[in-house]
């Protein structure tokens, strides 16, 4: 934690931008949730507060047994569900394209159809596949 923290450590006072939280976390492999993060001093703008290493450190673990810290399988259904335009379980891999590729972490095009050949159901005539076998088999659930 205190290697990655020196990362952050721009003036080499060993303190952390508590702005810079977030990014600690998801160093570390950690999905936590910006609630989570806020709860734990992030801030929303640079130069507002800082911590020791030593409080990150306490910081970090204070996330890893926070409920609710990452986001779970109802929430990856309520995403999917914003794009199920038919209301009737399915949506457009087109968009599920989109969102994997470019928001959060770019995956890289070729890195989705990799994913959407061992997860995904084939798309109908109009582009559109079930989605919930698709969360089922990404978490593990099928």
């Amino acid at each position: 934690v205190k290697k990655i923290c020196d990362i952050y450590d721009w003036d080499g006072k060993g303190e952390l931008d508590l702005f810079f939280l977030g990014d600690v976390m998801y160093a570390l492999g950690m999905n936590t949730t910006k609630k989570v993060c806020v709860g734990l001093g992030q801030t929303d703008e640079e130069g507002k507060k800082f911590a020791k290493f030593d409080d990150i450190v306490e910081k970090v673990n204070a996330a890893k047994v926070a409920p609710d810290s990452s986001g779970t399988y109802h929430d990856y259904v309520e995403l999917l569900k914003l794009y199920d335009k038919n209301n009737n379980g399915t949506m457009m891999l087109a968009e599920l394209e989109n969102i994997l590729a470019n928001l959060g972490d770019e995956i890289p095009k070729e890195d989705v159809q990799k994913l959407f050949a061992e997860l995904c159901d084939p798309e109908d005539e109009d582009g559109f596949f079930p989605y919930m076998p698709f969360v089922d088999r990404l978490t593990g659930k099928a």
